[in-house]
């Protein structure tokens, strides 16, 4: 059991004033603000200042904030650890490139080798799954896009071309350069997602935006975008581990582009501290044996 004295504090931040920290709390206006001095003279910080009649997190306090929420949701694990009885769950969550193209085949060879594991997925994007791993809500996440390597652990156990793609038959397959692509509506995911972030990056090193294509749609759906591009509505840019399947019934091709050549790695990640590690660890070593990826495993520095 965490000090109350984190919990108010983290109330605090969310409700702006004492009066409704108070209230939420149900304690009384003097304990909140004892409560946030001790802990300021505990840590030797100014955690908030005041701005008109809303308190404001200081540069320490924001650090303090990030500290705290790690530090609830590690303990959420633990609780959900020790009163575990029988099989253990584990929640974890894949990107929609990674579960479309990767978990079909490679869940049920999972569900074999940890066979007293009961594995819950969800699929989000990589921001989404970066904020549930912080929620406590995943034990473990498989990654396509970026993220803080300094902030977790993580083990890179897959490696995918990232493509440019078009329906074989759409005039927009006789692109040979980057540049070429412009004169097509570009079909893109949604923010947040890796693949955006990815395909956004390697425009910036062209001089180039999404907003260069001759019209952007947006498509959360990674199935419904890549029916379009294959209806010949425009092009897109995708893991090929995604789109195999499209690819290999001839539905899609890969432009064969001579500026755009991107290899990217998929990552099981985690955060520092989680009671079920070892477990973990295994997996993640089982995911690159797998994937017979040679690739040494990291960590976040602690």
């Amino acid at each position: 059991m965490l000090d109350s004295k984190l919990y108010t504090f983290l109330q605090l931040v969310s409700s702006g004033n004492t009066t409704q920290c108070a209230k939420a709390l149900h304690i009384t206006q003097p304990a909140v603000s004892q409560h946030i001095k001790a802990l300021e003279q505990q840590y030797q910080v100014q955690l908030f200042r005041r701005e008109g009649r809303r308190l404001v997190l200081t540069e320490e306090g924001r650090r303090f904030e990030g500290l705290c929420r790690r530090l609830c949701t590690l303990d959420a694990q633990i609780t959900r650890e020790m009163h575990q009885a029988g099989r253990t769950t584990l929640r974890f969550g894949a990107t929609l490139s990674i579960a479309d193209g990767l978990m079909p085949a490679l869940l049920p060879r999972l569900m074999e080798r940890f066979d007293h594991v009961a594995f819950h997925m969800t699929q989000r994007n990589t921001a989404a799954l970066l904020r549930q791993l912080e929620e406590g809500t995943l034990d473990f996440a498989l990654l396509e896009g970026n993220f803080d390597h300094r902030s977790y652990h993580y083990l890179p156990f897959y490696t995918s071309p990232f493509v440019a793609l078009s329906a074989p038959d759409s005039p927009y397959a006789h692109s040979r350069t980057l540049a070429d692509t412009l004169t097509a509506p570009l079909i893109l995911r949604e923010p947040g997602s890796g693949t955006r972030d990815i395909l956004e990056g390697e425009c910036k090193a062209h001089n180039l935006t999404p907003a260069d294509f001759a019209a952007t749609v947006e498509i959360a759906h990674l199935p419904t975008l890549l029916g379009l591009v294959a209806a010949g509505k425009g092009v897109t840019f995708a893991y090929q581990a995604a789109a195999q399947p499209w690819i290999d019934r001839g539905a899609l091709t890969v432009l064969p582009l001579t500026d755009f050549q991107l290899e990217r790695a998929f990552h099981i990640v985690s955060l520092p501290g989680n009671p079920r590690r070892a477990l973990l660890g295994e997996i993640a070593q089982f995911l690159v044996a797998h994937y017979r990826t040679p690739c040494p495993p990291k960590a976040a520095d602690t």
